[in-house]
């Protein structure tokens, strides 16, 4: 069978991956939304590191290389980038001076919370034309996921 027959015989059955299925929906139906928001005014990778710091608040430059899947080095040359339009502060970490810590400054806090609302705007109107009990079925299921998949 062809590379395409598998793809097609894949895609066709309904053993697809319940995560597989998730992430392409969350993709296109919840994260795209928010990330168009972004589009031509940073990188995806800068906008992943904003995101994991306004909701984890400060991180050492290695925490953040490991969450963002990426290297110290790439991290480095990020938050240098973030540093210089003050989205980030960075400062030596005081539990080893070889390291430094990062922070979201008041300005980055501010560019991610535009974007999130920004992003909710345009969320809203990917779901309407649902009706409004779907809506809130489709609001807790997420939640759901979220808190479950938070806990992992």
């Amino acid at each position: 069978m062809s590379e395409g027959g598998l793809c097609e015989a894949g895609v066709a059955g309904a053993g697809l991956s319940p995560a597989y299925r998730m992430r392409v929906a969350f993709e296109g139906k919840v994260v795209a939304p928010y990330r168009d928001t972004y589009r031509g005014e940073l990188g995806q990778a800068q906008v992943e590191l904003l995101e994991l710091l306004y909701m984890r608040g400060t991180m050492r430059q290695h925490e953040l290389a490991i969450e963002l899947r990426t290297s110290k080095q790439h991290v480095s040359k990020m938050t240098g980038r973030l540093e210089q339009v003050g989205y980030v502060a960075r400062s030596v970490d005081d539990a080893d001076a070889r390291g430094h810590v990062v922070a979201l400054s008041d300005a980055g806090r501010a560019y991610v919370d535009r974007h999130i609302v920004e992003g909710s705007k345009r969320a809203r109107e990917l779901y309407s034309h649902l009706s409004d009990a779907e809506r809130r079925e489709l609001d807790q299921a997420m939640l759901t996921v979220a808190r479950l998949l938070e806990k992992a």
